[in-house]
């Protein structure tokens, strides 16, 4: 341990820690673990400076603390590359209750279970198109489109366009730091089109009950959204739909893989997916952290915190603290506490979408699990270079024993 001039207790080979390097993206967990087990916030040079939040406790007091710890303007280490905030994520209370009552209802735990047989449907068909041939790849062939065409159903938008969204979305999220131009181009994209489909609805003067809708009609103390506001609140929509479930299905394939003995405990008992969704997203969180703005100068978890410096809120190292959770490397679907993972995060930002993610998330393993029972690893694992963002696999092939397409659904249930 050594102090610095600028006052912080930090561990010496962590001041050149990237969270956005490849090399980080190999082995995040190892490199938390190395982390907490020296101090639980650890500073690095990189970027400006920024601080890691590496135990459940002080990403627990983090993430209610909004006083201190700001969501506004960006929560990006470094920044995200996008011209005004991105709500409602980006900002702080007052103002982030009243961007998550514009879109509540449309995320509530009743609008997951009506949209679930739509996810249902989506899933059969899907695997319709890959099961005869008894190989895939399972990202480009479910996970992905699956959760882009709900998301974008969910908007009222045309979802047979959801690869060039995904395509936006991916680089935006995953090439913040190492090509900021293409990342800041492909946002320039997304808005560009959010743009189009604003004109498009205004200009027909609809009045949808769709999540676009809803933000159409949206206000902000009493006054209504500006175009700029409808484009980047919906751009966060966009974000949170078309990356993190998809890596949390195939985080969660890449473990029943590896350990068998937990996929026959799944195909066994089937009423052991509820939980086991919880302790995938303990153990195999996609969004690894999400940064803040220190808004105080403050001392925090023996660390003297300056206004002006950013941290990074670390739910991935958090959620395998073993402190909290015994064990916490190992994949168990009957640990007494999986429910306290901060997967989604906590607080007043906590993810909007979590209900919808848990049911797309069930709705494809129960898929898999059910038709393609023996899916292996039919090559190499390619996981995004970046996992400062998003934690995930951009090609996971498989091969399993052939079976029959599967009949859709009557019309009446979805």
């Amino acid at each position: 341990m050594t102090i610095h001039q600028d006052g912080s207790i930090c561990a010496e080979q962590f001041r050149q820690f990237d969270h956005h390097s490849p090399e980080f993206a190999q082995a995040p967990y190892e490199t938390f673990d190395a982390m907490r087990s020296s101090c639980p916030l650890q500073r690095s040079d990189l970027y400006g400076g920024f601080w890691s939040l590496v135990s459940y406790e002080s990403v627990f007091d983090a993430a209610r603390d909004d006083a201190t710890f700001s969501s506004y303007p960006s929560i990006g280490v470094p920044p995200a590359p996008s011209p005004f905030p991105i709500p409602p994520i980006e900002s702080d209370p007052p103002h982030t209750a009243q961007w998550r009552s514009i879109t509540l209802r449309h995320f509530s735990p009743g609008a997951a279970e009506r949209l679930r047989p739509r996810a249902r449907q989506m899933a059969v068909e899907m695997v319709n198109e890959f099961i005869e041939r008894g190989e895939c790849d399972i990202i480009e062939e479910l996970t992905s489109p699956l959760p882009a065409k709900l998301i974008l159903h969910m908007l009222g938008l045309d979802e047979s366009k959801y690869r060039h969204w995904v395509n936006w979305v991916h680089t935006f999220v995953h090439n913040i730091a190492s090509d900021d131009a293409a990342a800041a181009a492909a946002g320039v994209d997304l808005m560009s089109e959010i743009g189009t489909h604003i004109r498009e609805r205004r200009a027909g003067g609809e009045t949808a009950d769709d999540v676009f809708g809803a933000i159409l009609a949206g206000s902000l103390d009493g006054v209504p959204l500006d175009d700029m506001q409808v484009t980047m609140y919906t751009f966060m929509m966009m974000l949170g739909g078309m990356d993190t479930t998809s890596g949390l299905t195939g985080n969660a394939l890449i473990c029943l893989m590896e350990r068998p003995e937990l996929r026959r405990q799944l195909i066994d008992h089937p009423d052991r997916l509820e939980i086991a969704t919880e302790e995938f997203l303990r153990h195999s969180t996609p969004t690894l952290g999400l940064g803040r703005e220190i808004a105080r100068d403050t001392e925090f978890h023996g660390q003297q915190l300056k206004a002006g410096e950013r941290a990074m809120l670390m739910w991935g190292a958090a959620n395998r603290d073993p402190a909290v959770f015994e064990d916490p490397d190992r994949i168990d679907f009957h640990r007494p506490n999986s429910r306290r993972h901060m997967a989604f995060g906590v607080g007043i930002h906590r993810c909007l979408g979590s209900h919808i993610a848990r049911m797309m998330f069930q709705e494809m393993l129960s898929e898999i699990l059910e038709r393609l029972p023996d899916f292996e690893l039919a090559g190499q694992i390619v996981r995004f270079e970046n996992a400062g963002n998003v934690y995930a696999a951009r090609k996971l092939p498989i091969r399993f024993t052939p079976g029959p397409r599967k009949p859709a659904l009557p019309t009446e249930v979805l």
